[in-house]
């Protein structure tokens, strides 16, 4: 998932230093989802909001020195895989493990009661298809990506398709969902965006077409979420991680302990995996990892890449 946003050329320093140039704009530079267990700055959701004055939403001052965010006396972070991660520390030495949500583009949604979703969703095996109809399993975890090409515009975010047609952000109604036989309409809430037809293609994506800005086209798509792999430690506690980039849990959860991020990064030269920004030393072709003094073995799905 990383790949298909950094292959658009996102490099979220250079919109960084164009936002705070931007003074008076009331719409934010970056939002980013922070995994920490210091939650001082962050809103509900565990969500930090760069604003283009030089503070987020809650009133920190930030800055940006060449590539590295910086939060004065109570932190910084580096960006990560192309800028689509950032880590970091906060004041004592709190983690930053942050994933970025929204990049100059802000998506418009509403507030809505929680709803309940089978414990399975999110938690098919890679490489397999719940059901051959989409129509009996469209109701599952999708990482929505909407990306502009030429600049640096883009949103991810995890989706719930729910069972009453909702599409959802966490508590955020982002749209709502119909079938038009075999396509998938999507009514986003968001005007930039609207009623949008996907149409369903191989390894479980689903792709669409948004409105043009200067001539250029957003490209928007839904990949279902899945188990990408699965590693066993010694004493027989697993590791899973989920195609989304997310590691023990599909979707966000605020202990930083029970759910963060992974990602492949290139380090002096070489590929590296990290795992709640920790390197994770790879061995048989992935098939073994060392990570955070334990030897984990994969005993299902694909290694990651």
């Amino acid at each position: 998932m990383t790949t298909k946003i950094k292959r658009t050329g996102v490099i979220l320093g250079i919109l960084l230093s164009l936002g705070t140039l931007a003074a008076g704009a009331a719409e934010p530079v970056s939002v980013w989802e922070v995994a920490t267990t210091y939650r001082k700055h962050l809103e509900a959701g565990g969500r930090l909001v760069l604003m283009p004055d030089g503070k987020t939403s809650k009133g920190l001052p930030w800055t940006l020195i060449r590539d590295t965010v910086d939060f004065g006396r109570e932190g910084k972070a580096e960006p990560k895989a192309g800028g689509t991660f950032y880590k970091g520390n906060w004041i004592g030495g709190w983690n930053i493990d942050a994933r970025v949500l929204m990049n100059g583009v802000t998506l418009k949604s509403e507030i809505v009661a929680p709803v309940t979703m089978p414990p399975n969703a999110g938690e098919s095996m890679v490489g397999t298809k719940p059901t051959l109809a989409l129509k009996d399993s469209i109701v599952d975890l999708w990482e929505f990506v909407a990306v502009l090409p030429g600049t640096t515009r883009f949103v991810r975010l995890t989706c719930a398709f729910t069972p009453d047609n909702l599409v959802l952000d966490g508590d955020r109604k982002i749209g709502t969902y119909e079938f038009h036989g075999t396509t998938v309409i999507v009514n986003f809430i968001d005007p930039q965006f609207e009623r949008v037809a996907f149409v369903e293609k191989p390894n479980n994506v689903l792709s669409g077409k948004g409105k043009p800005v200067n001539r250029k086209f957003w490209k928007l798509t839904f990949t279902r979420v899945q188990r990408q792999a699965i590693y066993r430690s010694k004493d027989n506690k697993d590791l899973v991680l989920y195609t989304n980039n997310r590691a023990h849990s599909p979707r966000y959860r605020p202990d930083y302990h029970t759910t963060f991020n992974w990602y492949s990064t290139i380090e002096k030269g070489k590929r590296q995996l990290k795992i709640r920004g920790v390197g994770a030393a790879v061995a048989a072709g992935g098939r073994k990892l060392s990570w955070y003094g334990e030897d984990l073995v994969l005993i299902a799905g694909r290694p990651p890449r």
